[in-house]
């Protein structure tokens, strides 16, 4: 296939959605130029604007915590629909002693290296909030019933310091919690595992080329960023090099080994 062929084909792709069942090259190519402009869309409640350019620079102002559902594409681990809660300066300088969110550095365990102008929660799979009990409607919740543990990536922005992004860690503390029949009578779910968040995660990969800009007024906010480095990879990616060594791998199907037929008596 010849190059002007395939970047005819990428273009359908991209512009009338690309489904299942096209080859790997194809949707290589999709998740590359979604990778060059990361978006989404939310709803919730706060006030605030923050922009980034790099993890080196990462400014904002916010007037209260930001909580909100958000729609749209972070990266490629962060996307579809997930939960988010965000605190910005100066409002992180007050907002413990009026709802306790866990950028407190008594909380978080974070290097705080800097002032925290731009602290992030995101939640991609809430297990305790669905399956089980939640103290509040509002994230982040340090601990919950549920069978399966959250999936949660938390992230601390400044300015020159490099900003700082790690997993959380999700601990069964349910057999330290006393009998099980006592446990019980508190109506815990049957089955359930009581998870505790843990702040000694591994660090997770920061966007090294984001420039980004996040605004959030009252119930609606948006996110709108531009990855130029992603943006060679999927321009070179049409031409078969993959730059950044993220391409999709070629699905492997077993082939069951043809055994000859025993002879006959």
């Amino acid at each position: 296939m010849t190059s002007w062929v395939r970047l005819s084909v990428l273009s359908l792709l991209l512009f009338s959605g690309a489904c299942a069942g096209v080859d790997t090259y194809a949707r290589s190519r999709v998740a590359d130029f979604k990778d060059v402009f990361p978006w989404s869309v939310a709803c919730g409640w706060g006030i605030g604007l923050s922009m980034q350019a790099t993890p080196l620079f990462e400014l904002g102002v916010g007037l209260t915590t930001i909580h909100s559902n958000r729609w749209g594409y972070d990266d490629r681990i962060v996307h579809g629909v997930w939960r988010e809660s965000v605190v910005l300066f100066p409002y992180t300088l007050w907002n413990q002693a009026l709802e306790p969110d866990p950028q407190h550095p008594e909380t978080t365990g974070f290097p705080w290296t800097a002032i925290p102008i731009v602290y992030r929660w995101q939640i991609f799979r809430d297990g305790p909030g669905i399956e089980g009990q939640r103290n509040r409607n509002l994230e982040p919740n340090f601990m919950g019933w549920g069978r399966h543990p959250p999936i949660v990536r938390e992230s601390l922005g400044a300015f020159i310091f490099p900003a700082t992004r790690r997993w959380v860690d999700f601990t069964d503390v349910r057999k330290d919690q006393g009998d099980p029949g006592v446990l019980s009578i508190l109506g815990t779910p049957e089955r359930a595992t009581l998870w505790e968040a843990r702040r000694a995660g591994r660090p997770a990969a920061r966007a090294w080329d984001l420039f980004e800009v996040d605004f959030f007024a009252l119930v609606v906010g948006a996110r709108l960023g531009v990855r130029p480095v992603e943006a060679v990879d999927f321009v070179l990616g049409i031409f078969g090099v993959d730059f950044l060594k993220d391409d999709l791998p070629e699905p492997h199907v077993n082939v069951p080994e043809k055994k000859p037929l025993p002879a006959a008596s």
